[in-house]
């Protein structure tokens, strides 16, 4: 018995269960440490040629190396629990002891199948251990199975809430205009009511899924980390841009405002360091153009000024995707 590889093989298999838990059971931990380690690699790769339609390739093999490497790590660590003792595996009809690939293939379809009986574990500590290498090997692959499912399911939901943000009106000077009614800016509280819970969905499903702030767009207008931006505008005319009697309920604005902070705090500080500028005072131009009221432009930039930590903030998380102002 070779005691060293077979602890070192334990080390591994349980590191693979620690990293599998720990990245898909463990809601607002973040992802593991392998799981981290390789996606920030393959994100400052892509991100290094400075091209839209290349990083849109990102998230999806992120995912595949995340969820390959679990298994493979748990390959690997059970081979060399296999591999440690040089009669632990025999072959079924002549009791020949397994080589290295025979140990390889025994371990690779009994962590993935049933097994088919060409080779056995020999005795009743090998029988057990093989016993265990299946159960663990159902329980990973059903894991990363069921996460694939739920990524790829938040990242749809990523992407119709910025297709409803953009949505909205060419310029956030336009959405707010469009939601005059003749008296007052009330008919913006539908829209931005909508959009507040999906940011609180959000902000929730960037906390379970780590690997989904890794899913990039080609284009602004179906960029969830771009909409943010675009929302943050937005909410910026319609509470500091128009007269204060005249604006959507207070109730509204806030909860989108919050719901805006809760999805900076649940991303990585990697990608919400705050830029050295806000974003840019928006232009209430779509408004004076209609004569519908407004506040004057210095009133309007006084006010904008009073929000500019989550403004640098999102201009840093623009600039992390690569989108600068042309995100907003």
């Amino acid at each position: 018995m070779e005691w060293f590889i077979l602890f070192v093989g334990v080390i591994i298999v349980a590191a693979a269960l620690l990293e599998t838990i720990w990245t898909t059971l463990w809601v607002g931990g973040g992802a593991g440490p392998i799981t981290r380690a390789a996606s920030n690699l393959v994100w400052l790769l892509l991100k290094a040629f400075r091209n839209h339609r290349l990083m849109v390739v990102a998230g999806p093999l992120v995912l595949t190396i995340t969820t390959m490497s679990w298994l493979l790590l748990l390959w690997l660590g059970w081979f060399l629990i296999f591999w440690s003792a040089p009669t632990s595996l025999v072959a079924s009809s002549s009791q020949a002891v397994a080589d290295v690939s025979d140990r390889i293939y025994f371990v690779g379809y009994t962590l993935f199948t049933l097994g088919n009986g060409e080779f056995s574990p020999n005795g009743n500590g090998w029988q057990i251990a093989t016993a265990l290498a299946s159960g663990a090997g159902l329980f990973t692959a059903t894991l990363a199975i069921t996460y694939l499912i739920s990524v790829i399911s938040a990242a749809v939901s990523a992407r119709a809430f910025a297709a409803e943000v953009w949505g909205l009106g060419d310029t956030p000077a336009e959405v707010v205009a469009a939601g005059w009614d003749g008296r007052n800016y009330s008919g913006l509280a539908l829209p931005l009511q909508s959009v507040a819970s999906q940011l609180t969905k959000l902000s929730q499903q960037y906390l379970a899924y780590p690997v989904l702030q890794y899913f990039h767009s080609g284009e602004a207008a179906k960029s969830p980390i771009a909409s943010l931006a675009r929302l943050d505008q937005i909410v910026m005319i319609a509470a500091h841009g128009v007269p204060r009697g005249l604006r959507a309920p207070a109730v509204i604005l806030n909860s989108v405002r919050s719901a805006l902070t809760n999805v900076l705090q649940s991303l990585p500080q990697k990608f919400v360091q705050p830029a050295d500028d806000p974003l840019p005072v928006p232009s209430l131009g779509s408004i004076l153009q209609r004569g519908y009221p407004a506040v004057s432009e210095e009133e309007f930039a006084d006010g904008v000024r009073s929000k500019q930590d989550r403004r640098r903030r999102l201009r840093g998380l623009l600039n992390a995707h690569g989108w600068g102002d042309h995100g907003i």
